[in-house]
């Protein structure tokens, strides 16, 4: 029985740990075109340069459209699960780390999932 509490509640974390990545249009300064400008760390980044999202949990990369336009890929740890009385936030979970490691972890009862 141990063995399959154990499994359901890393199948639940797993699912909870599935990182997002989406591609937006990057925000550009006028007096600094050619670079993407990062509002949580006020800097600007060139094309191919990362940086943290924190605050918040997740990075970003600055790159460079087809059509040459600059554009952010944001990768996070994705919407969190609808709320469930039966999964709680494991105290594993460590928001200070850096991503992906920081993403919410859950333990869940046997034969719960979390529904996203």
């Amino acid at each position: 029985m141990k063995t399959i509490l154990v499994f359901v509640a890393v199948v639940a974390i797993a699912i909870a740990q599935q990182p997002s990545t989406r591609v937006l249009p990057a925000d550009v300064l006028r007096d600094f075109p050619g670079v993407c400008f990062a509002s949580t760390s006020c800097k600007t980044h060139k094309v191919g340069e990362k940086w943290s999202l924190a605050p918040f949990c997740g990075i970003s990369e600055c790159i460079k459209g087809d059509d040459g336009k600059l554009l952010e890929k944001v990768s996070d740890c994705g919407p969190l699960p609808k709320p469930n009385n039966k999964c709680k936030l494991s105290p594993k979970t460590n928001l200070n780390a850096t991503f992906p490691d920081c993403c919410p972890k859950f333990d869940c009862e046997p034969g719960v999932k979390l529904e996203f």
